[in-house]
Protein backbone atom coordinates (compact mmCIF):
# COMPACT_ATOMS: atom_id res chain seq x y z
CA UNK A 1 0.00 0.00 0.00
CA UNK A 2 1.02 3.42 -1.06
CA UNK A 3 1.01 5.87 1.69
CA UNK A 4 2.08 8.87 0.39
CA UNK A 5 3.97 9.79 -2.89
CA UNK A 6 5.76 13.52 -3.22
CA UNK A 7 7.42 13.06 -6.83
CA UNK A 8 6.51 9.93 -9.02
CA UNK A 9 9.34 6.68 -9.77
CA UNK A 10 10.44 6.89 -13.01
CA UNK A 11 13.35 5.88 -15.38
CA UNK A 12 14.53 3.60 -11.98
CA UNK A 13 17.91 1.61 -13.50
CA UNK A 14 19.56 0.55 -10.01
CA UNK A 15 17.63 -0.26 -6.93
CA UNK A 16 19.58 0.16 -3.74
CA UNK A 17 18.65 -1.73 -0.35
CA UNK A 18 19.57 -0.68 3.14
CA UNK A 19 19.23 -4.08 5.21
CA UNK A 20 18.79 -3.49 8.96
CA UNK A 21 14.68 -3.04 9.60
CA UNK A 22 14.36 -2.44 5.95
CA UNK A 23 14.42 -6.55 4.08
CA UNK A 24 12.92 -7.21 7.55
CA UNK A 25 10.71 -5.14 9.74
CA UNK A 26 12.43 -3.97 12.62
CA UNK A 27 10.97 -5.34 16.36
CA UNK A 28 11.72 -4.18 19.67
CA UNK A 29 13.72 -7.26 20.59
CA UNK A 30 16.03 -6.18 17.69
CA UNK A 31 16.42 -3.20 18.58
CA UNK A 32 17.56 -3.54 21.79
CA UNK A 33 19.98 -6.21 20.69
CA UNK A 34 21.41 -3.34 18.71
CA UNK A 35 21.45 -1.17 20.93
CA UNK A 36 23.26 -3.06 23.76
CA UNK A 37 26.06 -4.23 21.42
CA UNK A 38 26.37 -0.48 20.95
CA UNK A 39 26.88 0.08 24.48
CA UNK A 40 29.20 -3.18 25.06
CA UNK A 41 31.36 -2.17 22.34
CA UNK A 42 31.44 1.78 24.46
CA UNK A 43 32.13 0.29 27.82
CA UNK A 44 34.87 -2.06 26.37
CA UNK A 45 36.71 1.17 25.33
CA UNK A 46 35.72 3.45 28.02
CA UNK A 47 35.62 0.98 30.92
CA UNK A 48 32.51 3.59 32.06
CA UNK A 49 29.17 1.73 33.70
CA UNK A 50 26.08 0.93 31.58
CA UNK A 51 24.68 3.56 33.15
CA UNK A 52 27.70 5.90 32.32
CA UNK A 53 27.49 4.43 28.94
CA UNK A 54 23.63 5.11 28.55
CA UNK A 55 24.05 8.56 29.55
CA UNK A 56 26.79 9.76 27.13
CA UNK A 57 25.39 7.83 24.23
CA UNK A 58 21.96 9.52 25.28
CA UNK A 59 24.02 12.82 24.56
CA UNK A 60 25.09 11.88 21.21
CA UNK A 61 23.12 9.81 19.61
CA UNK A 62 19.96 11.08 17.32
CA UNK A 63 21.65 14.50 18.54
CA UNK A 64 25.14 14.39 16.70
CA UNK A 65 24.53 11.92 14.23
CA UNK A 66 21.51 9.76 13.59
CA UNK A 67 23.76 6.35 13.47
CA UNK A 68 23.79 4.36 16.29
CA UNK A 69 27.12 2.71 15.26
CA UNK A 70 28.65 6.18 14.70
CA UNK A 71 27.97 7.10 18.30
CA UNK A 72 29.69 3.91 19.32
CA UNK A 73 32.72 5.01 17.44
CA UNK A 74 32.90 8.48 18.59
CA UNK A 75 32.28 7.54 21.94
CA UNK A 76 35.02 4.87 21.74
CA UNK A 77 37.43 6.69 20.17
CA UNK A 78 37.51 4.52 17.30
CA UNK A 79 37.10 4.24 13.49
CA UNK A 80 33.81 3.85 12.06
CA UNK A 81 35.24 0.48 10.56
CA UNK A 82 36.57 -0.67 13.76
CA UNK A 83 32.77 0.40 15.49
CA UNK A 84 30.85 -1.75 12.66
CA UNK A 85 32.55 -4.63 12.89
CA UNK A 86 32.80 -5.00 16.78
CA UNK A 87 29.27 -4.09 16.93
CA UNK A 88 28.51 -7.30 14.74
CA UNK A 89 30.26 -9.33 17.48
CA UNK A 90 27.90 -8.68 19.47
CA UNK A 91 24.19 -9.12 18.46
CA UNK A 92 22.79 -11.87 16.22
CA UNK A 93 20.03 -11.32 13.61
CA UNK A 94 19.24 -15.41 12.97
CA UNK A 95 17.39 -15.60 16.01
CA UNK A 96 14.83 -13.37 15.04
CA UNK A 97 14.41 -13.94 11.60
CA UNK A 98 12.34 -16.40 9.69
CA UNK A 99 12.36 -17.98 5.81
CA UNK A 100 9.91 -15.72 3.89
CA UNK A 101 8.44 -16.38 0.72
CA UNK A 102 6.89 -13.00 0.32
CA UNK A 103 10.05 -11.46 0.28
CA UNK A 104 11.42 -13.34 -2.35
CA UNK A 105 8.52 -12.62 -5.05
CA UNK A 106 8.96 -9.80 -4.59
CA UNK A 107 12.69 -10.12 -5.32
CA UNK A 108 11.89 -12.08 -8.69
CA UNK A 109 10.35 -9.36 -10.11
CA UNK A 110 12.80 -7.14 -9.81
CA UNK A 111 15.00 -8.64 -12.49
CA UNK A 112 15.17 -5.83 -14.89
CA UNK A 113 17.05 -3.47 -12.25
CA UNK A 114 20.76 -3.69 -11.22
CA UNK A 115 20.45 -4.01 -7.08
CA UNK A 116 22.81 -3.52 -4.29
CA UNK A 117 22.73 -4.17 -0.77
CA UNK A 118 24.01 -0.78 1.21
CA UNK A 119 24.36 -2.03 4.93
CA UNK A 120 25.04 -0.50 8.26
CA UNK A 121 26.78 -3.96 9.07
CA UNK A 122 29.21 -6.43 8.05
CA UNK A 123 29.24 -8.55 4.76
CA UNK A 124 29.32 -11.60 6.40
CA UNK A 125 26.67 -11.17 8.94
CA UNK A 126 24.32 -10.15 5.98
CA UNK A 127 24.55 -12.55 4.22
CA UNK A 128 24.18 -14.86 6.76
CA UNK A 129 20.74 -13.26 7.39
CA UNK A 130 19.97 -13.00 3.60
CA UNK A 131 20.05 -16.84 3.96
CA UNK A 132 17.84 -17.12 6.72
CA UNK A 133 15.29 -15.01 4.97
CA UNK A 134 15.23 -17.19 1.99
CA UNK A 135 16.99 -14.43 0.07
CA UNK A 136 19.76 -15.04 -2.66
CA UNK A 137 22.67 -12.76 -2.55
CA UNK A 138 23.42 -13.55 -6.22
CA UNK A 139 20.88 -10.98 -7.27
CA UNK A 140 22.71 -7.95 -5.46
CA UNK A 141 25.59 -6.55 -7.67
CA UNK A 142 27.40 -6.15 -4.43
CA UNK A 143 26.63 -5.36 -0.96
CA UNK A 144 28.24 -2.52 0.16
CA UNK A 145 29.62 -1.78 4.38
CA UNK A 146 31.84 0.18 5.96
CA UNK A 147 34.32 -3.02 4.89
CA UNK A 148 34.34 -1.71 1.92
CA UNK A 149 33.71 2.22 2.11
CA UNK A 150 35.32 3.04 5.16
CA UNK A 151 32.21 4.70 6.59
CA UNK A 152 28.81 3.67 7.46
CA UNK A 153 25.62 5.82 6.03
CA UNK A 154 24.28 8.71 6.89
CA UNK A 155 27.80 9.14 4.98
CA UNK A 156 27.01 9.56 1.24
CA UNK A 157 30.50 7.84 0.40
CA UNK A 158 28.69 4.23 -0.26
CA UNK A 159 25.81 5.62 -2.31
CA UNK A 160 29.17 7.88 -4.16
CA UNK A 161 30.39 4.21 -4.48
CA UNK A 162 27.77 2.60 -6.01
CA UNK A 163 27.17 5.39 -8.51
CA UNK A 164 30.34 5.16 -9.52
CA UNK A 165 30.04 1.03 -10.18
CA UNK A 166 26.79 1.91 -12.05
CA UNK A 167 28.29 4.69 -14.02
CA UNK A 168 24.47 6.35 -14.01
CA UNK A 169 23.10 9.48 -12.99
CA UNK A 170 21.59 9.85 -9.36
CA UNK A 171 18.50 9.90 -10.41
CA UNK A 172 18.31 6.74 -12.51
CA UNK A 173 19.16 4.96 -8.33
CA UNK A 174 16.18 4.41 -5.77
CA UNK A 175 17.40 4.48 -2.25
CA UNK A 176 15.28 2.31 -0.43
CA UNK A 177 15.04 2.08 3.54
CA UNK A 178 13.24 2.60 6.70
CA UNK A 179 15.13 5.66 8.43
CA UNK A 180 14.51 9.02 6.80
CA UNK A 181 17.68 10.53 8.50
CA UNK A 182 20.08 7.60 7.86
CA UNK A 183 19.09 5.84 4.72
CA UNK A 184 16.77 8.41 2.78
CA UNK A 185 18.27 11.98 3.58
CA UNK A 186 21.96 11.32 1.46
CA UNK A 187 20.78 9.88 -1.34
CA UNK A 188 18.23 12.65 -1.47
CA UNK A 189 20.49 14.94 -1.30
CA UNK A 190 23.07 13.24 -3.72
CA UNK A 191 19.99 13.42 -6.06
CA UNK A 192 18.38 9.70 -6.02
CA UNK A 193 14.85 8.93 -5.81
CA UNK A 194 14.36 7.23 -2.05
CA UNK A 195 11.71 5.33 -1.22
CA UNK A 196 10.42 4.80 2.82
CA UNK A 197 9.44 1.40 3.92
CA UNK A 198 7.54 -0.12 7.03
CA UNK A 199 5.70 3.31 7.46
CA UNK A 200 1.83 4.08 7.91
CA UNK A 201 2.08 7.65 8.01
CA UNK A 202 3.44 9.90 4.75
CA UNK A 203 7.32 10.82 4.32
CA UNK A 204 8.20 14.81 3.89
CA UNK A 205 12.05 13.40 2.86
CA UNK A 206 11.24 10.15 0.83
CA UNK A 207 9.76 10.51 -2.91
CA UNK A 208 7.31 8.05 -1.62
CA UNK A 209 6.40 6.11 1.11
CA UNK A 210 4.70 2.64 1.26
CA UNK A 211 3.37 0.34 4.25
CA UNK A 212 5.56 -2.60 3.84
CA UNK A 213 9.07 -3.57 1.87
CA UNK A 214 7.12 -5.78 -0.52
CA UNK A 215 4.68 -2.71 -1.59
CA UNK A 216 8.01 -1.36 -3.46
CA UNK A 217 6.72 -3.54 -5.96
CA UNK A 218 3.98 -1.44 -6.84
CA UNK A 219 5.52 1.58 -6.93
CA UNK A 220 8.02 0.10 -10.00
Amino acid sequence: MIIGMNNHIFDIKVLIWDFDGTLYKMTPEIATAVKEADYKVVMNHTSWSKEKTIEEFNKVYMVKTPSSTKTASILSNISLLEAAIECETYKDRNPHLAPDPKLTEMFSKFTVYKQFILANGVKDRVLSALAVLGVSPVQFEEIVTAEIVGVNKPDTKGFEYIMVKTGLPAAAHLMIGDREAVDLAPAKMLGMKTCLVWSDAASTVADVTVKTVYDVATIL
